[in-house]
């Protein structure tokens, strides 16, 4: 089974990494009639990964959310479910998929050089508090995932605009206020996400270790990428910001979240990183 969930992982890395080709090739030629081959070829690697996922579950005995390679495979299975839904019910935002494929693949990559070991769950890590943590955490980072990269399909409509050139590639985009509203959206869907997952954290640690936060290095990364997220949406609704600055605040913003997701542990140690060093 154990080799069987192996091809099964790398057939979906392969399909992203075509799928990332086929993105970038209609990007930098304005080939938008391509665009359904990308589209296929992700939702083909999603097939596949979504059986590797299944085939590690089975055999482990549980969710992927121990090593880092299980980790790492969740946050880009995630992230492109998210979008082939977003892109379902928004057409015109398909070309986001040139952000989200590649780091979709490049998050396989360097999972695959981690440990693909077995590795039994610790009584710690026994409830369903910690499964509702680490869903949201997922599906925050998916989200939010989509929002930078409508935020950089923003940034390249407005650019387009700026100079007077009509290119039907750029005009069959979404207008920018469209753009500017999806942003929002996702953030806000992003945010929601990231509270739950932080308060079901909270409680999980208390039944764990008998206290609700410790300021861990990564509760404390996870608490900073909520403020990032929160002051987006602040700054949005409340202080009039919209456009380009906005879609460049939550570009960066995504650096902050994969920082505290992924990055955390090769530069602090704690109780959460000790269980991601494999």
């Amino acid at each position: 089974m154990a080799q069987t969930e192996w091809i099964m992982y790398v057939a979906a890395a392969a399909l992203y990494a075509l799928s990332s080709a086929i993105y970038l090739y209609c990007l930098v030629f304005k080939k938008e009639e391509r665009i359904n081959l990308a589209v296929g070829s992700a939702l083909i690697g999603l097939l596949f990964h979504s059986v590797s996922i299944a085939l590690r579950w089975i055999e482990t005995g549980h969710g992927p959310y121990i090593s880092m390679y299980e980790v790492l495979s969740k946050y880009a299975w995630f992230s492109v479910v998210i979008f082939l839904l977003v892109q379902q019910k928004y057409e015109k935002i398909k070309m986001a998929g040139f952000i989200v494929l590649p780091a979709s693949f490049l998050m396989m990559a360097i999972g695959s050089t981690y440990s693909r070991d077995i590795q039994m769950i610790p009584a710690s890590l026994q409830s369903y508090w910690l499964i509702a943590h680490v869903g949201f955490a997922s599906l925050g980072f998916g989200s939010v995932m989509v929002a930078a990269a409508t935020a950089v399909l923003y940034i390249l409509k407005e650019r387009h605009l700026n100079t007077g050139v009509p290119d039907s590639f750029y005009d069959r985009l979404p207008g920018l206020r469209t753009l500017d509203d999806l942003m929002y959206r996702f953030v806000a869907m992003g945010f929601f996400a990231l509270t739950i997952m932080i308060a079901a954290g909270a409680i999980w640690a208390n039944q764990t270790w008998g206290r609700y936060w410790g300021w861990d290095p990564i509760e404390t990364w996870s608490l900073i990428s909520w403020f990032t997220y929160g002051i987006c949406l602040h700054l949005r609704m409340n202080a009039g910001w919209t456009g380009k600055r906005i879609a460049w605040l939550i570009i960066l913003s995504i650096f902050i979240l994969a920082f505290s997701a992924f990055g955390v542990g090769y530069v602090y140690s704690g109780r959460h990183t000790d269980y991601l060093t494999s």
